[in-house]
């Protein structure tokens, strides 16, 4: 409604504009304009991404990176049938300007809309778990699907946000009781990413699948019928 009113606003400026000058008849237009854009470390970007744990560091490229894989006191991974904790791996924080709402994606069906994309941790036969923040206690799961609704990676490659409407107030907005409003960070606002996987007697790690996927959108982007868009 918003972009239907300033669509029509646009519009009478130009007829306006084309009773005063005779003709805005035109063929084509080209305008070149500037653009300030710069890249960052995972630790100083808009969505900041903070080794905090023993298991996590940043690579050559300032990017994190979690390691599970040994130890300097020459362990060589994870211990096979049972369930070993990660607390405060790594800590996500907002420096953007508007709240965004996150979650940690482990497998390729969960991070991806239509369960196709590259694979993930959880994508390796006899491992699987679960990721989540705890606080006082109590925690709370942090994957892309859940009683929020979803945030996951559509067919065009954006990060699509769906929240459910048991998750709203009457003016649209996340409410203040709910598990969207427990994984939403406002500007400067952070939280730290627990992880617990769960190995069968024998798992089998594929080399491929040795990725999470961290997706942040913002609430009041809930684009859940774009379709294709651009």
């Amino acid at each position: 409604m918003q972009r239907r009113k300033m669509l029509a606003a646009l519009g009478s400026v130009a007829v306006g504009g084309a009773t005063a000058v005779s003709t805005g008849a035109f063929t084509s237009v080209q305008a070149q304009r500037s653009v300030n854009i710069a890249t960052a470390t995972d630790a100083n970007a808009f969505l900041s991404l903070q080794a905090t744990g023993d298991r996590a560091t940043t690579d050559s490229n300032g990017q994190l990176v979690l390691d599970f894989d040994g130890s300097s006191e020459e362990a060589q991974g994870l211990n096979p049938d049972a369930r070993t904790a990660f607390t405060d791996l790594f800590k996500i924080e907002n420096r953007g300007n508007n709240n965004v709402l996150v979650a940690v994606g482990l497998s390729e069906d969960d991070v991806y809309a239509d369960g196709s994309g590259q694979g993930h941790l959880f994508d390796n036969q006899g491992i699987s778990g679960f990721v989540y923040k705890e606080e006082g206690g109590n925690g709370v799961g942090l994957g892309p699907t859940g009683g929020f609704g979803s945030i996951q990676i559509d067919n065009g490659g954006r990060v699509d946000l769906d929240i459910n409407d048991g998750q709203l107030n009457g003016s649209g907005e996340v409410a203040s009781d709910t598990i969207a409003n427990q994984r939403t960070l406002a500007p400067g606002d952070s939280l730290s990413v627990d992880l617990s996987i769960k190995t069968s007697d024998n798992p089998t790690i594929n080399e491929e699948n040795n990725r999470i996927s961290v997706l942040a959108a913002e609430p009041n982007s809930d684009r859940a019928d774009s379709g294709e868009g651009s």
